[in-house]
């Protein structure tokens, strides 16, 4: 009986698939190790509530952050549409201040929308140290992705999901540079530049939901689109606030490098696998002098791109539509001139005096 119980103090503390690992030593125990894991997963659903980060449901009548002003919204024109959704499972994830729309059956966003405010930089550079920092946040699964997929008997993406999370197609390397990591859609350094500050605490938190992650390579991650964050928080300080989509783009290019000319998975340790993008997008919508304006960037998943190369992968809103079957600002219809352009005064916006 003793032996029983260690076994499930060992279960609480170190998880059951450790201590399946750990009953080779004890082979008359593998039984009470299989049971134990499967009794684990069956109260997974109540258990990982503590594990989880939380997202209100959200529809098409009802898809908007939490905290959106209604300019805000406005400025996105409608809610991003997906054309051929028939057969697919999402989930809108509604968070303070973003909005990720999870493909549950892929285990990726299709596209995360956020703001940036005009005080966000402000805030931006105040809010780095103590409370601030990162060390106490942990990457979680939304309690709605997790729920659904429970209920299907699917899997769904965990922290552990991104360890050690390289396929053989792309070995680590001497530097790191391809390592996979966690990629941020909506970024830690946005969401935590708005509102009050417990709500940029919240925000902050909010912003390591795995709901709002694709897998990275390391050199992908920073410089390049890391400065493509900031750019959109500088922009938002010039234009008096940005609303932008981000998202993952599955469009192999048979002469890019891995991972561009074919589809990949991770292999990380929980053995889930995600499927890892070819790039990545960034839609930005503005309001200058009055006017909507708005851009596109197309960011190849490469390791030696720097903020230099921004320039080069501006690129019409629509070519983004094309390749991944979204449609933005929908209420402006079909052929609307801001998606038919590829406005490159954007970048050099960055360098005039701040204001509009």
């Amino acid at each position: 009986m003793r032996g029983y119980l260690r076994w499930w103090i060992m279960v609480a503390r170190r998880g059951p698939v450790e201590c399946f690992a750990l009953s080779g030593r004890w082979p008359h125990m593998k039984g009470f190790a299989c049971a134990a894991i499967v009794w684990i997963v069956s109260m997974a659903s109540v258990s990982a509530e503590t594990r989880m980060v939380h997202s209100q449901p959200g529809a098409a009548d009802k898809w908007t952050a939490l905290q959106w002003t209604a300019d805000e919204v406005n400025r996105f024109g409608g809610m991003p549409e997906l054309r051929l959704p028939a057969g697919r499972t999402l989930v809108l994830a509604r968070y303070l201040y973003y909005v990720s729309n999870y493909d549950v059956a892929r285990r990726y966003p299709v596209w995360v929308a956020h703001v940036d405010r005009a005080d966000s930089v402000l805030k931006y550079r105040g809010r780095k140290r103590g409370d601030w920092s990162r060390a106490n946040d942990e990457f979680m699964p939304d309690a709605q992705v997790a729920g659904q997929s429970l209920k299907r008997k699917w899997q769904f993406a965990t922290n552990e999901s991104f360890t050690q999370a390289n396929p053989p197609e792309i070995p680590v390397g001497e530097k790191g540079a391809e390592k996979i990591t966690r990629g941020h859609l909506a970024s830690n350094a946005e969401m935590k530049s708005l509102g009050e500050p417990e709500q940029g605490l919240q925000s902050q938190a909010e912003s390591f939901s795995l709901a709002n992650v694709v897998p990275q390579m390391q050199r992908n991650n920073a410089p390049i689109w890391a400065k493509l964050e900031d750019n959109c928080i500088e922009w938002a300080a010039r234009m008096g606030g940005v609303s932008v989509i981000s998202g993952p783009v599955y469009n192999l290019d048979p002469k890019g490098p891995v991972p561009m000319n074919r589809l990949l998975y991770t292999t990380g340790r929980d053995g889930v696998g995600l499927p890892i993008p070819t790039h990545f997008f960034k839609v930005v919508i503005a309001r200058r002098e009055g006017r909507l304006v708005a851009v596109g960037f197309l960011v190849p998943h490469r390791t030696d791109l720097t903020p230099a190369d921004l320039d080069a992968f501006v690129v019409p809103i629509r070519k983004i539509e094309e390749i991944t079957g979204l449609n933005f600002m929908p209420k402006l219809g079909g052929n609307d001139a801001l998606e038919l352009r590829a406005d490159e005064r954007w970048l050099g916006w960055l360098t005039e005096t701040a204001g509009p």
